[in-house]
């Protein structure tokens, strides 16, 4: 580890580089050994455990129905078809321009089907103007309405036209009577429209649409004279009217209402109807008819066309079930019925039989649609309006207003989706996915004008299937609880279980079982079922299905390791609930059951994640009993004390209300060896997952111990510094000085290449008030006018000596000048230090004590002008100057500084003069006096400016000299840590070197970044306000450092930046002096660029 330079042994230096050889051989090894521990741990992590599946009954309730799959012979057929008179005809082929020409697009909406709004949210980029069902007249007539907030912010986003609907349909029938008075009672209608301006106005919506139906023939005229009042009053506010009418209906003067509206709806359905006989809905000459016949301006027509259906029962007076197309789909799917096409109506149908009676459905569908929106085009229509949003065939969004679907629309109809995402059957928490939702196939024919005459059906839509299990009939409850284990609060939630004997379920996170092993064998062992919830905790939906796969199989083989038992229940981050509505989230709990999970929602959530109280959890708890047995409770995540001020007394209440408290296992009637049974024993992996995981649990552990060990040192530190400067101020003050004592006194200093500065230094020495002196200037083979400048300017001056010599360092320099000494106390200087006037006085008094063999100065930055030097500056005086102070109290000052020292020069001879195998000649003189057993003191009033580094490049250099150097000492001295002989400098002084300017440097990078993620954690304000107290504490810290050194603590102002930036430079340093000792490398001087820009604060020059 050593090399000869001279006499003297170079520490560190490996010329051979043998060491950092052998090193280099040592870390090859290591990562070979880490690739392959990691290889085969990232193979298990994608290797899924194995484990027995819980298998729970399907539940499936069969469907008694019976198909009827031949279609009507011709005669029922004639029976149920009605004959047209139109001879018009719009089934001609569309022309290009015809097909190219923008369709308006209105969509019906209504509040009472969750579909209809999921309808408009997936299709809203298809839809112009919607036509929300908000409105109704009351039998006092009166204007009811409601409103969706959140469908109108979706509408006004894609500048979406709103015009809300009004109806008559009162107590499930259209209202004739509320009509006839509305518009027959003085002043009604007047104040009725009136009503209906002021809530469209109120709500910023484009307009109205009326649809008043079953007018009696007798309220034709009145009709229209509301209708003008109505236009009149709305287009006086710019404000649109639109009115929905049925076709071919004598209530109706078509030609006049035109007139007063901006659209005329017609609605080309319910040719039969629920309370007719069976029928189509809307037959395509139908239509056309209708189309024809209907007196309104093509600029105004808008076609309206539906895609559901009636469920007849034959031979029943019995009104027919309004299916959507959803409904015929799922009835068809689950009874196997064929479906029929009459090219006479051009609309399909179905037959089957149920309870021995047959039945007809009659429904439209996309291959309807698309025949009569043709027949509209052709018919010069404006726009199309869709009855209703929800109920309609999800292809006909396909090849609206799609020119190359419209020309072409077998694609678009041949594969379907399933009106519902995620079909749930069964009642429970506890689900499993019974089936992958399948897209519907079906096959058509066109004819030569572009209508399809014939359809065929191949395969029905299915939907994502969920069965839930787990419903019970009595009164028992599951506690369950997410994202532990937690120190803090996992434990309080075990005792208040054991105290009322209550089982729960634990759904673990990976990443705090690694941390807390300990806890997680607790709850398996006090007989809680522990489930797998991830190991990071992340939003399932938002990740890829490896990491999905990673993350349960890390937390499981984990679990495994600590309890030997398998978790066979699931429960995903932020998806506790038993519905599975979309595809995101769907998918991942689709993949993890293919893993064998199953997984476990709730029905009772707490809330206790919302940060409510104690009270409002119980409350809320309570209040949904109701909804099922799984109750969702946290012990990690956050601040869990609520949690654990309440669980007893949801315990208490609950059995005082007669309940009884289960597990997963419980409800669905499997054993706890089912649950979590034995976990494989034969698995190649589980000596590799041990492995990491106990590597991964110590780094967490060790990295742990340094951060919580750094910060509490560090505060005491800062208290012992802050103590024991104090001390040491108080004994200076009491200390007297002999103006008798003046023994001669030789001030050395070593100079290379200072001509810019050797001369403002001896100035200021020879400034001195001290009377006998002199100034020895070692000139260690200068190559620029050192030496020139000094014999100029002080030829005439007896005190001052030049001494030349050959280049050999600034060790054998400084040596040199002791030897040539005269006095027996030697001063050593830097060549650009300038010393106050009393500065060699106070040194030297010190000495009047014969154990004393060396007095330390009190440097300070003499070039303040930048940023950079502001924060040196700061680091002399809250650093250097407030460890001297506090280490002088315990004489373990472990470096005299070069900048301004005093010596006894026979100590130094006795120590062997400043060492040559080390870059801080000054730090290892010290500790080797000290571990003499001499005494090292501190004088604070006697200030030395120097200069310091102005740009960082040149104070990264400087500092990588002053730590590797130091480094040299440490180890050099290692012999000294922790010996009894040397006592306070073995056991303070070395060991604070070792912790806080290298071990604790080198990773405070890895706590500030763990600072910033702390920050972005379910718990930032912990992290916030320990990171505020600690730069709190520093800042008054330092306040009273600048005080002690009655500095100005302006340069303060910038303190957390310093701390923070300038760190990251001393940790750069540190590090990279590290690899140098390590690789033996050899490090040069680095000596500073003078500038010659010191200067003396003379406030502060001389104090006595």
């Amino acid at each position: 580890m050593k090399k000869n330079v001279g006499k003297q042994e170079y520490i560190f230096l490996d010329p051979a580089k043998r060491r950092w050889s052998l090193i280099k051989r040592m870390g090859a090894g290591f990562t070979l050994l880490i690739v392959v521990i990691s290889t085969f741990f990232i193979e298990s992590l994608n290797t899924t455990p194995k484990f027995p599946e819980l298998h729970l009954d399907q539940n499936t309730l069969s469907i008694e129905i019976d198909p009827i799959n031949n279609p009507f012979n011709e005669e029922d057929l004639a029976s149920q078809i009605q004959k047209t008179n139109s001879d018009a005809d719009n089934s001609g082929k569309l022309t290009m321009a015809q097909i190219t020409q923008k369709q308006e697009v209105y969509g019906f909406y209504v509040n009472w089907d969750k579909n209809s709004k999921t309808s408009f949210m997936k299709n809203k980029e298809s839809i112009t103007t919607l036509v929300p069902e908000w409105m109704q007249v009351t039998p006092d007539l009166t204007l009811k309405s409601s409103i969706d907030r959140s469908i109108v912010k979706e509408a006004n986003e894609h500048e979406i036209k709103i015009l809300p609907l009004v109806n008559n349909f009162i107590d499930n029938k259209w209202d004739s009577d509320v009509l006839h008075r509305l518009f027959t009672v003085p002043g009604a209608e007047d104040l009725f429209i009136k009503e209906m301006l002021s809530y469209v106005k109120t709500n910023r919506f484009e307009g109205i649409n009326i649809d008043f139906e079953a007018i009696k023939p007798t309220d034709k005229d009145h009709f229209t004279q509301f209708m003008s009042k109505v236009y009149k009053a709305f287009h006086k506010e710019g404000l649109m009217v639109t009115l929905d009418v049925p076709p071919n209906d004598e209530s109706y003067d078509y030609a006049s209402l035109a007139k007063y509206a901006d659209r005329v709806i017609v609605m080309l359905y319910d040719q039969h109807y629920s309370m007719s006989t069976p029928g189509p809905v809307a037959q395509t000459d139908w239509v056309n008819e209708n189309l024809n016949q209907s007196d309104i301006p093509s600029e105004k027509l808008v076609a309206g066309l539906g895609t559901y259906g009636y469920d007849w029962e034959e031979g029943s007076r019995k009104p027919a079930a309004e299916m959507t197309f959803g409904d015929i789909m799922k009835l068809g799917s689950e009874a196997n019925l064929n479906i029929n096409w009459s090219k006479e109506a051009g609309n399909p149908y179905l037959r089957y039989k149920q309870n021995g009676k047959n039945h007809t459905v009659w429904f439209l569908d996309a291959a309807t649609f698309y025949n009569q929106m043709n027949l509209a085009i052709n018919g010069g229509s404006t726009g199309i309006a869709i009855w209703r949003l929800g109920s309609e065939d999800p292809s006909i969004w396909s090849f609206l207003n799609k020119p190359k679907e419209i020309i072409n629309p077998s694609h678009s109809l041949s594969t379907f989706e399933s009106h519902i995402t995620a079909l749930h059957t069964g009642n429970g928490e506890v689900l499993k996915i019974d089936s992958q939702s399948e897209k519907g196939k079906r096959t058509i024919e066109m004819d030569s004008n572009g209508m399809i005459k014939k359809e065929s059906y191949v395969k029905y839509p299915k939907p994502f299937e969920v069965i839930r299990h787990g419903n019970s009939s009595k009164k028992e409850v599951v506690l369950t609880f997410d994202d532990g284990p937690d120190p803090a609060y996992t434990p309080k939630i075990l005792d208040i279980l054991n105290r009322y004997n209550v089982k729960g379920t634990f759904f673990i996170v990976g990443e705090n079982a690694l941390m807390h092993p300990q806890l997680v064998k607790r709850i398996y062992d006090d007989g809680h079922e522990i489930g797998n919830h991830t190991f990071t905790h992340p939003d399932i939906t938002s990740i890829t299905p490896a990491r999905l796969r990673m993350e349960l199989n890390a937390t499981q083989r984990l679990i495994q390791g600590i309890t030997g038992h398998s978790m066979t229940l699931f429960r995903p981050p932020y998806i506790a609930d038993t519905e599975l509505g979309t595809r995101n989230e769907q998918l991942p709990i689709m993949e993890a059951q293919k893993l064998g999970y199953t997984m476990v929602g709730q029905s009772i959530d707490s809330g206790d994640w919302q940060g409510s109280t104690a009270d409002e959890l119980v409350n809320q708890t309570l209040d949904q009993l109701s909804e099922g047995n799984v109750i969702l409770l946290h012990d990690a995540g956050g601040d869990r004390s609520i949690t654990v001020e309440a669980l007893p007394i949801i315990i208490e209440t609950l059995k005082n209300r007669g309940y009884t408290f289960t597990t997963t296992a419980g409800l669905i009637g499997k054993s706890d060896s089912e649950i979590m049974p034995i976990a494989d024993q034969e698995n190649p992996y589980s000596v590799y997952d041990k492995a990491v995981f106990k590597i991964i649990q110590s780094w967490n552990n060790g990295i742990s111990f340094l951060f919580y060990s750094a910060i509490l040192l560090g505060i005491l530190r800062l208290i012992f510094l802050v103590f024991l400067s104090r001390k040491q101020v108080k004994r200076d003050k009491e200390t007297k000085i002999d103006p008798g004592f003046t023994p001669y006194v030789s001030v050395v200093i070593a100079a290379y290449n200072e001509e810019k500065v050797i001369c403002k230094t001896v100035d200021s020495i020879l400034s001195s008030d001290y009377p006998a002196f002199e100034i020895l200037i070692i000139d260690d083979g200068s190559k620029d006018y050192t030496a020139r400048a000094v014999e100029e300017t002080f030829a005439g001056n007896s005190r001052v000596r030049l001494i030349k010599k050959p280049n050999g360092g600034k060790s054998s320099a400084v040596n040199l000048g002791f030897k040539k000494a005269k006095g027996e106390i030697v001063i050593a200087l830097d060549a650009d230090t300038l010393i106050a006037e009393n500065a060699i006085s106070l040194l030297v008094s010190h000495f009047k004590n014969d154990q004393v063999a060396a007095v330390s100065g009190n440097v300070k930055v003499g070039n303040k002008g930048n940023l950079l030097t502001n924060w040196q500056h700061i680091e002399y005086v809250t650093g250097f100057n407030l460890e001297r102070r506090a280490f002088a109290a315990l004489n373990c000052i472990t470096v005299v500084p070069g900048a301004i020292g005093a010596w006894k020069k026979s100590a130094v001879e006795e120590a062997g003069y400043f060492k040559e195998d080390t870059l801080a000649e000054d730090t290892d003189i010290t500790l080797a006096l000290l571990r003499n057993g001499k005494i090292i003191e501190f004088e604070e009033k006697a200030y030395a400016y120097t200069e310091v580094p102005e740009d960082i490049k040149s104070l990264a250099k400087q500092r990588y000299r002053w730590v590797y150097g130091t480094l040299q000492c440490l180890w050099k001295h290692r012999e000294a840590l922790f010996n009894r002989k040397h006592h306070s400098l073995g056991f303070v002084a070395l060991p604070n070197m070792w912790l806080f300017q290298y071990v604790y440097q080198t990773i405070s990078p890895i706590a500030d970044i763990l600072f910033i993620f702390a920050l972005f954690s379910t718990k930032p304000e912990k992290a916030a306000i320990g990171f505020v107290l600690f730069y709190l504490m520093d800042f008054f810290t330092s306040l009273y450092a600048f005080r002690l050194e009655k500095e100005s603590p302006k340069p303060l102002i910038s303190l957390f930046l310093q701390r923070i930036l300038y760190k990251q430079l001393m940790t750069y340093v540190v590090v990279k002096s590290i690899f140098s000792a390590i690789k033996g490398v050899t490090v040069g001087w680095n000596k500073l660029k003078r500038k010659g820009n010191v200067t003396q604060d003379n406030s502060i020059v001389k104090i006595k």
